[in-house]
């Protein structure tokens, strides 16, 4: 989940760990300036719509249509804050677990548009990717049986099923790998 424009951390619902429910309420950005803004544009439109209305009554067309132009500027302006605004909280797209994004730390920070703030995992479709060495990978097979282990729990074993097999090689520390991506053929533990 990315900052949807650039503002400053106000508040910070949840942490790494942490599990959602679809709707929950993750972080919201400062809105203090963007009320400012949203007043300004109403009291513009307002003060516009109102000198249009006085320019009818005297009959001066140009200064109406003036009048009425800004007063459609303020309009847009308003509805784009208000846009903004409700766009001020982040929360949880689907039911998941926080994976990333430790910001509480962070309260009153800046963040700029496309920051990412979240990402929220969600269990269910959980897969494993593989980096596999270029020189084992004529050994892989999409359907092929495998198993896992996570390094916090070396000796507990998992099966995967070979999903799907990157055609390209990409760099890594070790060399050059393929991805390979696995899917469980069981049901993951409540511990991951």
């Amino acid at each position: 989940l990315t900052a949807p424009f650039n503002g400053f951390i106000g508040e910070v619902s949840a942490e790494p760990g942490a599990s959602l429910k679809q709707g929950d309420r993750l972080l919201a950005l400062d809105t203090r300036d963007l009320l400012l803004e949203e007043a300004a544009a109403l009291a513009d439109r307002d003060r516009y719509d109102r000198e249009a209305e006085k320019a009818q009554a005297e009959n001066s067309l140009a200064e109406m249509r003036i009048a009425q132009a800004q007063a459609e500027q303020a309009r847009v302006r308003l509805q784009m804050v208000r846009n903004r605004l409700s766009l001020s909280v982040l929360s949880a797209p689907h039911d998941g677990y926080v994976v990333e994004g430790d910001l509480k730390q962070r309260i009153g920070a800046p963040v700029r548009q496309g920051d990412v703030l979240f990402r929220v995992s969600d269990l269910a479709t959980a897969y494993v990717e593989a980096r596999v060495s270029e020189r084992d990978v004529q050994e892989v097979r999409v359907g092929a049986k495998a198993e896992i282990a996570f390094a916090s729990q070396p000796k507990l074993k998992f099966p995967v099923r070979v999903q799907l097999l990157e055609p390209v090689a990409v760099s890594d520390n070790a060399g050059n790998v393929f991805i390979v991506r696995c899917v469980l053929d069981t049901r993951q533990g409540d511990w991951w």
